[in-house]
């Protein structure tokens, strides 16, 4: 059964728990595939990993025979509270971005009720946020409360052995050799944002294979403009 997504949202096929670097985040991690818990807050500065965590439980929540639905809202141009409405149906909802709802009286009202829906039902919610729940500018306080009725993690960004160790196995993931050399060139001419180190693989994966070389320093310089 394919992930089912409202909008037509999507979500990437290697963003998986596989494919995270734990670093400092063991027992977020943990907690998170071990879907045990009603609700989770996870939050953190971005290129945490909020979104890869959210993604790659969306994935195995697939993986376990349930119905997942991952909805960002880093941009809520064009989107309304009733599309939450009928997501307590889903055995795991994922909302990415909080802090862009927050304040917003007709979506923290949205929000409480499919967390009281989504209770009744024996479901999961996991939700990612830039700060904690308590700088939120929550004006619903029992949506307040609820955020804080449960596991709250930070995300720890990688330190720069850690994301050198993510850039070699995803490569790798890929099916692409990249030696600690190349690895090394890129981190140091590129933001250490997670999603965009994503991003970059993928695009050069794509140069790699129409090019058939291999991902040495000369060829990503020139792939990327370096």
């Amino acid at each position: 059964m394919p992930i089912q997504l409202p909008l037509g949202l999507s979500i990437r096929p290697r963003v998986d728990f596989a494919g995270f670097i734990i670093g400092r985040n063991g027992e977020a991690v943990s907690r998170l595939r071990g879907n045990l818990d009603p609700f989770i807050y996870l939050w953190g500065e971005s290129g945490a990993g909020k979104s890869h965590l959210l993604q790659a439980s969306c994935h195995q929540a697939q993986a376990e025979g349930g119905r997942p639905a991952y909805l960002p809202f880093k941009s809520e141009h064009g989107l309304e509270p009733a599309m939450l409405e009928g997501l307590e149906a889903f055995s795991r909802v994922c909302l990415d971005d909080l802090e862009v709802l927050a304040g917003k009286p007709a979506w923290e009202l949205a929000i409480f009720n499919l967390f009281n829906q989504l209770s009744e039902k024996g479901a999961h919610l996991v939700a990612a946020c830039d700060r904690p729940p308590a700088q939120l500018p929550i004006q619903l306080p029992d949506l307040a409360s609820r955020l804080t009725s449960g596991p709250c993690y930070h995300l720890i960004p990688l330190n720069d052995d850690e994301r050198l160790e993510l850039l070699i196995s995803s490569a790798e993931k890929r099916g692409m050799s990249m030696s600690v050399e190349t690895a090394g060139f890129l981190l140091q001419r590129i933001p250490r944002d997670i999603h965009f180190l994503t991003l970059l693989l993928d695009r050069l994966d794509q140069a790699s294979l129409a090019a058939q070389r291999r991902l040495t320093i000369p060829f990503v310089r020139e792939i990327l403009n370096l």
